[in-house]
């Protein structure tokens, strides 16, 4: 394959920006088809924390904490302000049952080769002056956690598309992909434009899109809501994420971080369990959760990110490679796409361009669904 593949990307968040990034460094003629705007999906309403924290299977937990070592080097070939901030991310537990849970975590983290330790309540507080811990059972330190602030991450890489040649369509919905013998043909309002490679990058929307091209890709519903104050002074002072015990029995555990920008973004529960309230008053109940721990938060405003639909693989694992041996039709559809965007975007464009088989990649092929 040559430099000239005209490659067209179906998805405008952080894996589908990462992509068309990575094809348009290698000379590919890249064009964008996003429905809304750039990074207006999942990847908007994401909590955006870089980790291999709990990911499995064990080859899951590695893809992870590979893409991660390559975050500051993507961050700097992009050359702008992307809200990268590394701090590390610990949780920590209040009662026995959990603290239990963290030592377990830890262990499996320790033996993965994973930077994580236990660490004492005077140490997180060293960490975190400002936060209130209460009693602490366990708090397990991930030290090499960071956060990034996705869109940024996607309008930059979408600049360097155009900058480079490539066009980048703004609310243009892709009614179908058919593969024809030259290559795919992609079908908008605007009409049909052929392509030698069509990358589906579409979140929650890959399986419908896939399936014009008769592909099959299925997909769990996973809702997700989290909620966002306005800039604030600084209250958490050096960890890019924290996770905060749950206040009873009948709460979930709260996860909060703090951009570059002031920004505190909290969350419920983990970054699996499903929630659907977008409502103010869920919003605020979950400030005052956070309130509990950091006193500073009392009294801001927060508002609620509409729920958001996570792209969800129905065996959680990522969806990564050709539809199939004889397709032009290359899908990415992942639920960890922040922390993976580096390492698939460049994986995926040698791919693409080469015409290779990365074997790091064959657990995710699409094949898997056949």
């Amino acid at each position: 394959m040559g430099e000239s593949q005209r490659i067209a990307i179906v998805g405008g968040g952080i894996i589908g920006a990462s992509v068309g990034y990575h094809l348009s460094k290698l000379g590919a003629d890249v064009t964008v088809f996003e429905k809304g705007s750039p990074g207006g999906g999942a990847t908007g309403h994401s909590y955006a924390w870089i980790n291999s924290f709990d990911k499995h299977p064990r080859y899951y937990h590695e893809i992870n904490h590979n893409s991660m070592n390559l975050w500051s080097r993507f961050a700097d070939s992009i050359g702008k302000d992307i809200g990268l901030h590394w701090g590390g991310n610990v949780s920590f537990a209040s009662d026995l049952r959990d603290g239990k849970r963290l030592i377990e975590i830890t262990k499996r983290l320790q033996s993965w080769g994973y930077p994580a330790r236990l660490i004492s309540s005077e140490e997180l507080g060293a960490l975190e002056p400002k936060l209130e811990t209460g009693p602490v059972s366990a708090a397990l330190y991930t030290w090499m956690d960071g956060h990034v602030i996705p869109v940024k991450v996607v309008s930059a890489c979408l600049d360097v598309i155009i900058s480079t040649g490539g066009t980048v369509n703004l609310g243009t919905y892709v009614k179908s992909i058919t593969v024809s013998t030259e290559g795919s043909i992609v079908t908008t309002d605007s009409g049909d434009s052929l392509f030698d490679t069509v990358v589906v990058a579409a979140g929650t929307d890959c399986t419908e899109i896939v399936k014009t091209a008769g592909c099959h890709i299925p997909q769990l519903r996973s809702p997700g809501v989290v909620a966002r104050t306005k800039p604030m002074p600084p209250i958490i002072q050096s960890l890019a994420s924290i996770h905060l015990p749950p206040l009873s029995d009948s709460t979930l555990q709260t996860h909060v971080r703090q951009d570059l920008d002031g920004i505190v973004t909290i969350g419920a529960g983990s970054q699996e369990d499903e929630e659907e309230d977008d409502s103010q008053r869920h919003a605020e109940d979950m400030l005052k959760r956070a309130s509990f721990y950091f006193d500073e938060l009392s009294g801001a405003e927060i508002s609620p990110v509409p729920v958001g639909f996570r792209p969800m693989p129905i065996d959680g694992l990522p969806v990564i490679g050709y539809a199939d041996t004889e397709s032009h039709i290359y899908v990415t559809l992942m639920h960890s796409g922040v922390t993976l965007a580096p390492l698939v975007g460049r994986l995926a464009a040698a791919e693409i361009m080469f015409g290779t088989n990365i074997d790091t990649l064959n657990p995710f092929r699409p094949s898997r669904f056949s």
